[in-house]
Order: structure tokens, then C-alpha cells, then sequence
């Protein structure tokens, strides 16, 4: 373009002879000269100017984020296996149960591996980290969260270093019983943020669709029969029958932890156990008794957080049902059910990666 307006201004000058005008054939070529010069200058102005524009925006293409990366970054993450080392010792640390008062155990017998997924760790660490209204339900996977959060970090170096995880097991919406932990830093307020979410399994048990189908009470306005399948798996989950039972019966750090978890629990849950006694006591182990005791109270605690969560969605159901079928228990109980059912996920720990740019 440069080039071409050079050359109409050159061939527009009006022709002129020798003889006639002071503006000879040399003068005329000393003007062309001057004048190609100009334009060749403008023209590398200008190309030099486009280079510069070119370079912002392969610049600006370069340092845009791209969201595809948490996609990937959820992909390492779920296939990914490694291993970590961790201590328990934390449960004599903190223990406010008197089970570890007179323990005298090597720092050895504390020492645990796991190997897996970083999915099913995170999962893992989750689960470990189970808490009511804040409070902790055991202390032993203090330090396994803390492994699992260097071992997903370590895993993505080089890949991609703005890495946020948190693995959350909720079993119902806005749930008092709840377990996480997280791994690496939380992004900037001001970040370019891009977000892959999945589920992998708690290794706690489901709750069925049937289990809860007709459980709300429409008359009463009460989630108890709602609550007790929940309760009791995650207390299934919590204190597995055979596995537990093994580690009661036995003498060592297993029948400890067991105790200690139990009593922990229970605490949280207004129970009390005597070990020397009752469902605990190593020469009568019980289980399912044990656990009976906790699904009790646990359900009550569950029943309250669905009434407090959907109250004001159950007010809607009725006067909408009401406006068509007044008094209809049975099509009210089918409508929070609806709500309700969708939202319960004992079985499941959700992984959500946050990744971003600087």
C-alpha cells in the first residue's frame, strides 16, 4: 500500500520539457530520488508498526487461559497413582478419650502406606477429615491429609504449578456430618479461572432410591424415616462390621484406634460407651449394636439439617399442591421427595480442580 501511493503521486506530476521550465530532468530526478526514499522510510514504518501489533496479539493469544487445562489437569489427577507415607500418631497427640493415656507404643507402630489414585487418596483424605459442626470425629488422618496434599502437588510439577483441588464428601445438602480436605493454594481473587469437577466412590455405603421412597412425613412435616438410611450408612461406613469387629477383638494399637474413634464419635453424638462393657468389650464384640447407638442419634441430627434446609422449598411444594389438590399428603410427601433424593450421595466424594493463570 505504501509502495502504491509512492507511485501515483510520481506519475501525476505534469510533464514538462528541458527549455521550459527550471524544473529540469536532472532536478526531476533528484525529487524522485528524495521522494522514493521518503516512501520506502514510511512503507518500513509501517511494517515495522504491523510486526509490533502482530507480536501483541500472538502475545495476548499466548497468555490467555486456556479453560481445556483443568480438563486435563482433572484427568492426571484421576489416573495418576502414587504413594504416600504418613503417621497416626496424631490420635495420642490429641486424644481427649483417655484410651491413649497410658499407651506406650514405638513411633513405628504409627507409621502407615497407601497407594492409589491421587482421586481415591484425596477421597481417602476426605473421608479421614470427618467432622460434626466442626468438630473432628478422630485426629488419625491429620497427617495423612497433609501427605496427600504434597503428593498431588509433587505429581503435577511441570504440568501445571496453579493448582487448587478440593475433595468434599457431602452425603446430603447442607449436611452437619461432612468431610474434606484440599490440595494446593487457592487461586488469587483476580485470577482467569477454570473449573473440572468429578466423583470417585467414599467406600461408604449408598442409599437407595427405594430406601427413601416414602419416607417423608407430609402430616408431620418430619424427614426421620428420611434420615435413618442415611444414618446408618454412613455409621456403616464409619465402623465397618467385619473390620471393626476384628480390630475390637484385638490387644494392640487396632483395638485402640478402634476404641478411640468410637469414643470420639460417640461424644460428637451424646453416646457413651464403656469398653469394659457392652458392645465394645473384647470377649463380647457387637458391632452392629455399637453402631446401633450412633445411627440413633445421628438420625435425629440428620432429620433437623433437612427440615432447617428444605423448610421454605416444602412451604412452596404445599401451596402449590394445595392451589390444585388441597390437603394431598401423599402428592406433598412425592414433591420433597423429588427435592430431596437427588442430593444424597453417601457413597460418592466429589473432586473439584481449580487451575488458573497468573
Amino acid at each position: 500500500m505504501c509502495v502504491r501511493s509512492s507511485s501515483e503521486r510520481t506519475e501525476t506530476s505534469p510533464p514538462n520539457r528541458a527549455g521550459d521550465d527550471p524544473r529540469s530532468d536532472g532536478f526531476r530526478r533528484r525529487n524522485r530520488a528524495v521522494s522514493t526514499v521518503v516512501d520506502v522510510s514510511l512503507c518500513l514504518l509501517c511494517i515495522t508498526a504491523s510486526i509490533g501489533v502482530i507480536a501483541v496479539f500472538l502475545a495476548e493469544d499466548l497468555d490467555r487461559h486456556d479453560p481445556q487445562i483443568a480438563d486435563e489437569t482433572a484427568q492426571t489427577i484421576a489416573t495418576s497413582t502414587t504413594t504416600v507415607e504418613y503417621s497416626i500418631q496424631s490420635v495420642e497427640r490429641h486424644d481427649d478419650t483417655g484410651v491413649f493415656d497410658d499407651a506406650q507404643y514405638d513411633d513405628d507402630r504409627y507409621e502407615r502406606v497407601k497407594h492409589g489414585p491421587l482421586a481415591q487418596l484425596l477421597a481417602s483424605a476426605a473421608i479421614a477429615s470427618l467432622h460434626l459442626d466442626g468438630e473432628p470425629l478422630s485426629y488419625a488422618g491429620t497427617e495423612f491429609r497433609e501427605a496427600v496434599d504434597v503428593s498431588v502437588g509433587s505429581e503435577l510439577i511441570g504440568a501445571n504449578d496453579n493448582v487448587h483441588v478440593l475433595a468434599t464428601w457431602e452425603p446430603y445438602e447442607d449436611a452437619s456430618i461432612r468431610g474434606e480436605t484440599v490440595a494446593g493454594d487457592r487461586p488469587p481473587t483476580d485470577a482467569d479461572v477454570s473449573t473440572a469437577t468429578f466423583t470417585v466412590a467414599s467406600d461408604f455405603p449408598s442409599v437407595s432410591e427405594a430406601e427413601l421412597e416414602g419416607s417423608y412425613d407430609a402430616t408431620n412435616r418430619s424427614f426421620d424415616r428420611t434420615a435413618e438410611p442415611i444414618a446408618d450408612a454412613i455409621v456403616s461406613g464409619m465402623f465397618p462390621n467385619e473390620s471393626t469387629t476384628i480390630a475390637l477383638q484385638g490387644t494392640n494399637l487396632d483395638r485402640d484406634l478402634a476404641l478411640y474413634e468410637y469414643h470420639r464419635t460417640g461424644d460428637a453424638l451424646g453416646v457413651e460407651y464403656d469398653p469394659e462393657s457392652g458392645a465394645l468389650n473384647r470377649t463380647d464384640v457387637n458391632v452392629s449394636a455399637a453402631n446401633e447407638r450412633l445411627v440413633e442419634n445421628l438420625t435425629e441430627t440428620i432429620a433437623n439439617d433437612l427440615e432447617r434446609t428444605y423448610d421454605e422449598e416444602i412451604d412452596d411444594i404445599e401451596t402449590e399442591i394445595d392451589a390444585t389438590y388441597p390437603e394431598d399428603e401423599a402428592a406433598v410427601a412425592e414433591g420433597v421427595e423429588d427435592v430431596v433424593t437427588p442430593t444424597v450421595g453417601t457413597d460418592e466424594v466429589t473432586i473439584t480442580v481449580r487451575v488458573w493463570d497468573e
